[in-house]
C-alpha cells in the first residue's frame, strides 16, 4: 500500500466513531437493576411512579429507580454504621456507642430513602418552575406567529428549533416529535405532551391549544390573553416570596439561633453540673453543636429560601 493511501487508512480509522464508554453512574445503574430490578417488578404503584418519573425527566423506568433507592440506602447505612462507630467508640469513647451506631445507620437509610422521593419532588418542581418561568415570552412569540396566519403544525415546528428558552423548546420538539415521525396527529400529540408535563398551565395551555385546533377559533387572541395571564400570575407569584421572607427570618432567628443558644446553656450546665447527657458531655456535646447542628440548621435555611426564590422566579 503506498504510503499516502496507508496514511490516510490511520487517520480515518482516528475520525471514526467509538462507542461511548459508561460513565460510573450509568455503570452503577445498570448492576442496581441487574442485581434488584427483577424484584420491583410490576410492583404497586409502578404506573404512578413512572409517570413522575417522566415529569421529572428521569428516562428509566421505575423498576431501576427502586433499585437504585434500595442499593443506595443498604451502602449509606453500612457506611453511617461504620462511621458512627469509630466516632463514638473510638473518637469520643462513649459509653452508649452500641445505640448511636445503629439509630445513625437507620438515620443514614432513611435519609437516602427521602432523598431519592425528594430528587424526585425536586426535579418535577425545577421542570415546573421552568416551564412557567418561560411560558409568557414563549406565548407572546407564539402570538405574533399566529398572527402572521402559520398553520399550528408550522407554529409549533417554529418552536421546537429555537435556541433559547430550553424547557419549552424540548416540550414543542417532543410535540413535534409525535406528529411528524411517530405519525400521530397534531391534537393526540398535544394531549399526550400536555398530559407529561409538570407545570398546569402548560398543560392548560397545550390542551386549550389541541381544543382551538379541533373546534376552530382565533388563535392569535387566545395566546396574546393567555400570556397577559400568565405573566399577572408571575408577578403575585414574586409578591408572594417577597412576604414569605419575613417568615423565614422569623424561623431563622427562633429555631436556629435561639436553639442554639439554648443547647451551649445546657452543655456549660452539664459541665458545672458534671453530668452528661445522652452518654455526651459538656465538651463532646459543643463539639456535636459546633460542626454538626449549626452547619446543618444553617444549610437547610439557605436551601428553604433558594428554593422558594426558584419558584418565585
Amino acid at each position: 500500500m503506498p504510503a499516502g493511501e496507508s496514511a490516510a487508512a490511520v487517520e480515518g480509522s482516528d475520525s471514526a466513531p467509538r462507542p461511548k464508554t459508561p460513565d460510573f453512574a450509568q455503570r452503577y445503574r445498570t448492576f442496581s437493576f441487574r442485581l434488584l430490578g427483577p424484584r420491583f417488578e410490576g410492583s404497586e404503584g409502578s404506573e404512578v411512579l413512572a409517570e413522575r418519573l417522566k415529569r421529572a425527566g428521569m428516562n428509566f423506568p421505575p423498576a431501576m429507580f427502586n433499585a437504585l433507592l434500595l442499593m443506595t440506602a443498604l451502602i449509606a447505612g453500612a457506611v453511617t454504621g461504620v462511621v458512627a462507630l469509630l466516632l463514638f467508640r473510638v473518637v469520643l469513647h462513649s459509653a452508649e456507642w452500641y445505640l448511636y451506631v445503629p439509630l445513625l445507620a437507620g438515620v443514614g437509610v432513611a435519609s437516602v430513602a427521602g432523598g431519592f422521593r425528594f430528587l424526585v419532588d425536586s426535579r418535577i418542581a425545577n421542570r415546573k418552575d421552568q416551564l412557567e418561568r418561560e411560558l409568557p415570552f414563549s406565548l407572546s412569540e407564539l402570538s405574533v406567529l399566529a398572527s402572521t396566519g402559520s398553520s399550528p403544525i408550522r407554529l409549533i415546528r417554529h418552536m421546537a428549533q429555537r435556541d433559547h428558552d430550553p424547557a419549552l423548546t424540548a416540550t414543542f420538539r417532543e410535540v413535534a416529535y409525535k406528529a411528524d415521525v411517530q405519525g400521530k396527529d397534531l391534537i393526540t400529540a398535544l394531549a399526550e405532551t400536555a398530559k407529561e408535563s409538570p407545570s398546569t398551565s402548560v398543560r392548560d395551555t397545550l390542551w386549550d391549544l389541541a381544543n382551538m385546533i379541533h373546534q376552530g377559533g382565533n388563535l392569535d387572541e387566545y395566546l396574546r390573553s393567555k400570556s397577559d395571564d400568565v405573566m399577572r400570575f408571575k408577578r403575585l407569584v414574586q409578591k408572594e416570596f417577597i412576604e414569605r421572607l419575613s417568615t423565614f427570618l422569623d424561623m431563622y432567628v427562633s429555631l436556629v439561633l435561639v436553639g442554639v443558644l439554648m443547647i451551649a446553656v445546657a452543655a456549660f450546665l452539664l459541665n458545672a453540673l458534671g453530668s452528661t447527657a445522652a452518654g455526651l458531655n459538656a465538651n463532646e456535646l459543643l463539639l456535636l453543636l459546633t460542626f454538626g447542628l449549626v452547619p446543618v440548621a444553617v444549610a437547610m435555611t439557605i436551601i428553604l429560601v433558594s428554593v422558594a426564590y426558584a419558584r418565585s422566579e
